[in-house]
């Protein structure tokens, strides 16, 4: 299984990088909406469709959402509020009901709605972040950061994990994967900001702040996609890439993690000329 997960990454990832550098605004946001929409399809059987019809038509209006964002970028930080508002809450709901199936964001309701606020707010947010000065780079920058704090949790988790993290919804996490993973986020938030930025000591406090709570963030997507699965019984969102299950089962953490960085990062870089 390892094999396979590192070799469906080693495909990926360099298309990811090549579309992130080498293709225009539209056309990355539309390489990226392909995959939302697979995901959102997913979503869809975690949140209760079992028809075709149904799960189309939610898929449908998952990408529509997705296009009015990118193609109205004024309300992209309203978007991302209301997305860091929303992890916020799906916090709270991870660690009160013990219960998968409890609380609103389990509903019927909260299932629909959820699935826009994880899908709509990551995308339109890294187009978004795509179009500040060094953009592309500062994208790459939160890809490694999510990739790294996944990456580290797995390693350290399965050679020191000892204490479970949330053995009702995942049993397979646990804290020492979660500190190997901040781990690795603080060494590339040190090594971006020390040699690729070049930031002076505050700003590489605020970065390597910021990058530790986006490792954090990300740990809770992760948590929260686990939930919707176990509430849904079933054990991997989808099998569209061998080794890793569904899209959502690869970019759960980021969903979480983007809009608290970008926003963060909108209101910090660009007063200062971004970068």
């Amino acid at each position: 299984m390892l094999k396979l997960r590192i070799l469906s990454a080693l495909v990926l990832a360099p298309l990811i990088i090549w579309a992130l550098f080498s293709w225009s605004n539209y056309a990355f946001a539309a390489f990226l909406g392909a995959f939302i929409l697979v995901a959102a399809w997913e979503w869809s059987r975690l949140a209760g469709f079992r028809g075709t019809a149904g799960r189309g038509l939610y898929a449908a209006l998952v990408g529509a959402a997705c296009a009015a964002a990118v193609l109205l970028p004024g309300c992209v930080r309203l978007l991302l509020t209301l997305a860091v508002s929303f992890w916020l809450w799906a916090l709270v709901e991870v660690v009160a009901y013990r219960d998968a199936g409890s609380g609103f964001l389990a509903s019927r309701v909260g299932k629909l709605v959820s699935g826009f606020f994880v899908l709509v707010p990551a995308l339109a947010g890294t187009v978004a972040l795509r179009e500040q000065p060094q953009g592309q780079w500062v994208v790459l920058y939160l890809l490694l950061l999510v990739w790294g704090a996944d990456i580290g949790a797995y390693f350290a988790g399965h050679r020191y994990g000892r204490h479970k993290l949330a053995p009702r919804i995942s049993p397979g996490k646990t804290w020492e994967g979660v500190g190997g993973g901040l781990l690795v986020v603080l060494l590339l938030a040190i090594g971006a900001g020390m040699f690729f930025w070049q930031l002076p000591s505050r700003d590489l406090a605020v970065l390597v702040a910021l990058s530790l709570v986006t490792g954090l963030v990300s740990v809770l997507g992760d948590l929260f996609e686990s939930r919707a699965k176990r509430a849904a019984g079933v054990k991997d969102s989808g099998t569209f890439i061998p080794g890793h299950g569904g899209v959502l089962d690869r970019i759960d953490a980021y969903t979480a993690a983007a809009p608290l960085f970008v926003l963060v990062w909108l209101a910090w870089r660009l007063p200062a000329g971004g970068g």
